[in-house]
């Protein structure tokens, strides 16, 4: 028994270390070359404006990208191999509707746009939503080694578009280039996403639900993870979203890096037949302290000496907010596992439930608090909101235990 639980967690353990070498692989270079090259090839006040734009991409297509792929992992096992069609509609569909949303970032965004710029900008959107959906191919048959070389390739593509962008001064390129060939890789090797085309199943109403659910609650995620450069661009300017944007760099890589190890908890959790119990959330509350202390210390650290060797002009302007960005970020992404696991066991709406109490209590103390203390304001109430996210993700955890260990009469049972 204890040499099967042994083989049992040293898979996992191996699944999570491709995982992770392969999104630390893919966003080396994204963080080492490309946004760097970003920095000098468009200065303070323009890598400021591009981040701002990105973050209208990534509230859609990361949301869309997750809420499909989370969806798809927890149906069940019948269902997943029949209504991949159903996927790939809800995609498109949201593409078609990225076109009148790129539009008017375009027109009404603040931010000068020419058509070359504009074009890439929204085969952008359709790539990171097509993008972040795709490897679940890779999740469902547990073939993790070929997820590292999925990263690998939109790594190399992120490479080739920093050249592409040097030479042209068309921003979305760094980025596009290894989106596609992500999206191109996992339908072209994976027949799990392309079997069924945009053909629907019968099941494709409660598929779209579930989607929608899920939507609603990584919508509200991926708005406040990325507010933080629309509402600083809009209240303080693009060199505010500089400086907030590096302050907090490394925590916003970590919570990419929880992305595939989120992937692989769900893979394994929905293969699990046993329930949440009190024991078990015991160890997620401690752990996940441990974690948000821990994890800080890396990333402000870390997040120094980042600055130093890469953005060595924003070092002095950027340092003094390194603590309390990076804090902020590490309560994020240790809420974001936690919430993996209420997907798997409690209801699907507890997503919204916590996210709603982050996007509420951040944008009620945010914006007053930027308005009357600056940037120094707005570091503090994203603190503030990502610490609640996580207190009522633990609650909704034990809430759920203590739910299921009472019978219909309110006598314990178990």
């Amino acid at each position: 028994m204890l040499k099967g639980r042994l083989k049992k967690y040293k898979r996992l353990l191996g699944d999570s270390a491709w995982s992770i070498f392969g999104l630390v692989l893919m966003n080396a270079v994204a963080q080492v070359v490309v946004f760097p090259l970003y920095a000098r090839r468009f200065g303070d006040v323009g890598y400021g404006e591009l981040q701002y734009l990105m973050a209208y991409v990534n509230i859609f297509t990361v949301s869309v990208g997750c809420a499909a792929n989370y969806a798809r992992m927890t149906a069940p096992a019948g269902a997943r191999a029949e209504n991949s069609g159903d996927y790939n509609l809800f995609l498109l569909l949201v593409s078609i509707l990225g076109l009148p949303i790129t539009l008017a970032v375009r027109y009404f965004g603040g931010v000068l746009m020419d058509f070359p710029t504009y074009v890439c900008y929204y085969l952008l959107f359709v790539a990171m939503a097509f993008r972040y959906y795709a490897d679940v191919a890779y999740k469902i048959t547990l073939n993790y080694r070929r997820y590292f070389v999925y990263y690998l390739t939109v790594a190399i593509g992120y490479a080739v578009g920093a050249v592409l962008v040097w030479q042209t001064g068309i921003w979305p390129l760094g980025l596009l280039v290894g989106e596609a060939l992500g999206v191109v890789m996992a339908y072209v090797s994976c027949p799990q996403l392309s079997k069924h085309g945009l053909t629907r199943s019968s099941l494709w109403r409660r598929t779209f639900s579930l989607i929608a659910t899920l939507l609603v609650a990584e919508g509200v995620a991926n708005l406040i993870l990325n507010v933080d450069r629309i509402l600083l661009k809009l209240l303080l300017g693009a060199s505010a979203v500089t400086v907030y944007y590096l302050a907090t760099l490394l925590g916003k890589t970590m919570s990419l890096v929880a992305v595939p190890l989120n992937g692989v908890l769900i893979g394994y959790l929905a293969r699990y037949d046993g329930k949440l119990t009190r024991r078990t959330m015991r160890g997620i509350a401690l752990g996940s302290a441990v974690l948000v202390l821990v994890g800080t210390a890396v990333c402000a650290l870390g997040g120094y000496l980042m600055l130093f060797l890469l953005y060595p002009a924003e070092l002095e302007m950027t340092r003094r907010f390194l603590w309390l960005g990076s804090l902020a970020q590490v309560f994020y992404f240790t809420t974001s596992m936690i919430m993996v696991v209420l997907i798997r066991f409690a209801k699907k709406s507890y997503q919204i439930y916590i996210n709603a109490v982050f996007g509420v209590s951040f944008l009620a103390l945010g914006i007053p608090a930027t308005l009357l203390f600056e940037l120094w304001g707005f570091a503090v109430a994203m603190v503030i909101a990502a610490f609640l996210r996580w207190c009522v993700a633990l609650y909704l955890g034990f809430y759920h235990v203590r739910r299921n260990i009472y019978d219909p009469d309110g006598i314990m049972t178990a």
